[in-house]
């Protein structure tokens, strides 16, 4: 039967509404594709970067240790709720430094496997040597066999893991201070042990370590001028600048006594405080560590003491503040903090005369 004039037949119907779904399926896809494209999820050029291809944050954190048996073995870890990250030892003296009995068989730290600081004598002025003769390399045997007794007790452990603090408080009165005009001296001689660092250990880092305040005594030693920057390669000759530091001289226990403490500069100029040496670090170009601190809780101490919660939770705020990535540290950044766990005075456990101070570091999460 011929069809109605204007009117498709049965099968035409069918075709023409065929058409009609493919091209409203065609329009539905590109209307589709259009809004996935707005939205980013093909990369527009104003769609953010997918949350897979962005690179992870990673958290501000910090290698926090300890010293004693008791952090040497876990127990101190244990304790205040963090294990510890990276452990504090000293090999002092001429004849200590040889030895190394520290990290030995039988040493406290033969059987530790994380980060360590260690701290050496380098030299004994008490004995007649000196800083000119260190620099000339009178003492680059005993150095030599320093380093050589620490790889072969380090063994299979990894030497990135080692930060060696080299004549460590050499602006007190230890055997092996600095007098001023000596800092010359000091820098050739402290170049000559990194350079035999980096014969024997040459991944293992080297740490310049003062003291935060300098003893008057040693006639005006400028701790600035201990900084040996690179040595004739190019190579950095201290990898990372510390301090030690306690709460004591003045003993805070309070935010504005903290924030001043912290903040202080020498008569010549030079860092006092924990900030201005963190600074110091920064200018230098290498991360900054505080390798030795804790709060004097003697109440009959001569520069002063007792308890001071406080202070701990200050010096926990600003080292968080300060912290960053330990695996890839800017200048000036917190790589490393050890808590003085010796000596009545210091000690936060087993046992303490500071309970209050010490249940404050207990609560603190540390390292993070």
């Amino acid at each position: 039967m011929p069809a109605s004039h204007g009117r498709p037949s049965g099968g035409g119907r069918r075709r023409v509404a065929l058409i009609l779904a493919a091209a409203g399926s065609t329009l539905i896809a590109i209307l589709i594709l259009s809004l996935l494209y707005v939205k980013g999820v093909f990369g527009g050029s104003d769609s953010p970067t997918p949350a897979a291809s962005r690179p992870p944050q990673v958290p501000a954190t910090w290698l926090s240790g300890a010293s004693s048996d008791q952090a040497a073995d876990g127990s101190f870890g244990t304790w205040r709720g963090t294990p510890i990250q990276i452990g504090g030892t000293w090999d002092n003296g001429n004849a200590e430094q040889v030895a190394m009995h520290s990290i030995c068989p039988r040493g406290s730290w033969a059987d530790w496997t994380k980060p360590l600081d260690v701290a050496v004598g380098a030299i004994d002025v008490d004995a007649g040597e000196s800083w000119k003769a260190a620099g000339e390399g009178a003492y680059t045997d005993r150095w030599r066999a320093n380093l050589t007794r620490i790889k072969e007790c380090w063994g299979a452990r990894d030497p990135a893991l080692l930060y060696i603090r080299f004549a460590h408080e050499m602006n007190l009165q230890q055997k092996w201070r600095v007098h001023g005009g000596e800092e010359g001296d000091f820098v050739k001689a402290i170049t000559l042990y990194s350079n035999l660092r980096y014969e024997i250990l040459p991944t293992a880092n080297l740490v310049l370590c003062p003291n935060d305040g300098t003893n008057p005594a040693l006639g005006g030693l400028d701790i600035r001028k201990l900084w040996p920057g690179k040595d004739d390669q190019g190579r950095p000759v201290a990898n990372v600048y510390a301090v030690d530091s306690y709460n004591s001289s003045p003993h805070v226990t309070t935010q504005a006594q903290f924030a001043k403490k912290i903040d202080a500069v020498q008569s010549n100029g030079a860092p006092l405080g924990l900030e201005q040496h963190r600074r110091f670090a920064e200018q230098q170009g290498v991360p900054f560590a505080v390798a030795e601190w804790s709060n004097n809780g003697d109440t009959g101490a001569e520069l002063g003491g007792g308890e001071s919660p406080l202070y701990v939770r200050q010096f926990h705020a600003w080292v968080k503040a300060h912290a960053g990535d330990p695996t890839a540290p800017r200048p000036g950044q917190l790589l490393y903090e050890i808590q003085f766990n010796l000596f009545k005075q210091y000690a936060f456990w087993p046992d303490t005369i500071q309970p209050e101070t010490a249940d404050a570091y207990k609560s603190l999460a540390w390292g993070k």
